[in-house]
């Protein structure tokens, strides 16, 4: 499962909202190149730590789902 980082605070609600550049950047470090505008988040913006989806363009008639976790920066 991909993990992107956030800073968040004592309840789990994150400064900010994680966005489709930080879950390019976090697929990148798993050695896989993905053009941030292919990815769509699923459901409303990210303003909390848990599990989500996010649905990625491949190519012109491939599209996957990747389930990742937002999870406190230390």
């Amino acid at each position: 499962m991909v993990k992107v980082g956030a800073k968040a605070g004592d309840k789990g609600k994150i400064f900010g909202s994680v966005n489709t550049i930080q879950l390019a950047e976090a697929i990148e470090k798993l050695g896989h190149t993905v053009d941030r505008k292919y990815i769509k988040i699923k459901g409303e913006s990210i303003k909390s730590l848990g599990a989500y989806e996010a649905s990625i363009r491949l190519h012109k008639d491939v599209a996957t789902d990747v389930k990742f976790e937002v999870v406190a920066d230390k």
